[in-house]
């Protein structure tokens, strides 16, 4: 354990990071390639985010964009997978706050009645349940998916 370790693993860490946003999580999983100490670590992974290397503020705001925007994710589920990534809830509420609501709404409803299109199925009760069900899956809450799945069977 030297400062020769620790100026190794900055650099990685600072390239790895200017490539692509990580978590401190994340991070600390790619210091363990490095025979650091914890402190050792957890001083690298503050000097990093001194550095603006790591920005979980940044991370969750590009994190939502790209799950809403590509995949159509519910906020259920982005917070959820946020969450997992050790994001804090301050930084997760101000990023899900950058989806406009009309837009979450018309995301939801294109892919419900893409659902509900391939399905091909008559408009009854179980059909109801399975849009149900997907709508949920992707993250949307149930007072919306209700809304949804009502607009997408009239």
């Amino acid at each position: 354990m030297s400062s020769e370790d620790y100026k190794k693993a900055y650099l990685f860490l600072s390239n790895k990071c200017s490539k692509k946003e990580l978590t401190s999580k994340e991070a600390l999983v790619f210091c363990s390639k490095y025979t650091l100490k914890i402190t050792q670590k957890h001083n690298l992974i503050n000097e990093l985010k001194k550095n603006k290397f790591i920005d979980h503020q940044r991370y969750a705001n590009a994190f939502v964009h790209d799950r809403f925007s590509f995949y159509k994710w519910g906020k259920l589920k982005i917070r959820h997978h946020l969450a997992q990534k050790g994001i804090e809830e301050n930084y997760i509420e101000l990023a899900l706050d950058n989806i406009d609501s009309e837009e979450y709404k018309k995301a939801g409803l294109e892919e419900t009645t893409k659902k509900f299109q391939s399905m091909g199925s008559p408009r009854d009760y179980n059909s109801k349940q399975k849009l149900l069900k997907f709508i949920n899956l992707k993250g949307y809450e149930t007072e919306i998916a209700f809304e949804i799945v009502e607009l997408v069977m009239r």
